[in-house]
């Protein structure tokens, strides 16, 4: 994105902040280092010059609509309608939240950005292991776009990148450039969106025998920490109430020791393998149908646990057997509130 285009969405920002129209703009300001940046809440004109849009936006900014609705922004008496910058790979999930009717369409507004990719946080730290990027480029660089590269400036130099070696994994295999809904439009929007292939690890272990299968799973499994950091930054678990780890309702003076006592625990919160492996596996299925690949999950996971695959083998699953693909399109059903005869339906016999 060029500096003309970033001006160009905070003067949509800008206008409809002045306006009314909306209470808060959700966006990304520049975060501790030239690689990083930071959801940022922009309530006002004058803030909107604190704007960032770079290679380094990598979070999805779509869990920030749920923490909304949990937790209102501008306090529970104000409910005008909230503005967001999104991405192509994030409309999926405003089209999901939609569909399972958590949000309606006329209260937000979408400010529409062409994105060619954001850099993968745990590929730069490699990057300065292997010092192809050194701290003088961490703390006084610069990230930009450059015919859709990523390159680094700094001290009058640029340091260019290939995609595979700085990139989140989804922007490799980019299923659409600028989102389908919106209601500003920055730059050129991207008609020829694609269904990313499946990825190649999960081909391979789709083709190992089953003893193989799970020596990799429970090798991943038994080194989950239960931070819930997966679930928490999830587009998807938007549940208030946690069903396999109730924990979030606090417990009142009004709560019965009923209450208390009958809450239920489907999994174990110790972080043993078979506890763990309860939690991820029955996390993936609940986001069957759901699970827009925003890889979230991998880059909040703080021992590195590859969820994507988990994940994508989930979404392989359900567009093979039900040919449903998540957020494809507003006047879908959601996958598990529509039913066809073609169904497969062995399990039932």
């Amino acid at each position: 994105m060029t500096t003309t285009e970033l001006n160009d969405v905070k003067k949509a920002m800008a206008e409809h902040l002045r306006s009314g129209r909306v209470r808060t703009f959700i966006g990304w300001e520049q975060g501790s280092n030239s690689f990083r940046s930071r959801p940022g809440f922009f309530r006002n004109a004058e803030e909107v010059d604190q704007a960032i849009f770079s290679p380094a936006c990598s979070q999805c900014l779509v869990r920030m609509i749920i923490e909304d609705i949990h937790y209102p922004l501008d306090g529970p008496d104000k409910r005008d309608p909230l503005g967001i910058i999104l991405r192509g790979c994030d409309d999926k999930g405003v089209i999901e939240l939609i569909k399972d009717n958590k949000i309606r369409r006329e209260d937000l507004v979408i400010i529409c950005v062409d994105c060619p990719g954001v850099v993968d946080w745990k590929k730069v730290r490699e990057l300065v292991r292997k010092k192809r990027v050194t701290k003088e480029d961490l703390n006084r660089g610069r990230l930009v776009w450059k015919n859709r590269d990523v390159v680094l400036e700094e001290g009058g130099k640029e340091k260019n990148f290939q995609a595979a070696e700085i990139l989140m994994n989804k922007c490799i295999e980019c299923e659409g450039h600028t989102p389908r809904i919106y209601d500003v439009l920055v730059g050129k929007e991207d008609t020829d969106r694609k269904i990313a292939p499946d990825p190649e690890e999960v081909i391979e272990l789709e083709q190992k025998p089953s003893e193989e299968k799970w020596e990799y799973w429970d090798d991943v499994f038994s080194k989950c920490i239960r931070c819930y950091a997966c679930r928490n930054i999830c587009t998807y678990c938007y549940c208030e109430e946690c069903a396999i780890d109730p924990t979030t309702l606090a417990v009142t003076a009004a709560s019965t020791a009923a209450d208390k006592a009958n809450r239920p625990l489907w999994v174990g919160r110790d972080s043993t393998t078979s506890s763990n492996s309860a939690y991820l596996i029955m996390r993936a299925y609940h986001g069957s149908g759901r699970c827009i690949s925003c890889q979230e999950c991998d880059r909040a996971c703080p021992v590195g646990l590859p969820l994507r695959v988990l994940n994508r083998k989930v979404r392989k699953d359900v567009r093979e057997l039900f040919d449903y693909e998540a957020g494809d399109k507003v006047d879908d059903k959601p996958l598990f509130g529509d039913s066809s005869d073609s169904d497969p339906g062995e399990f039932i016999w």
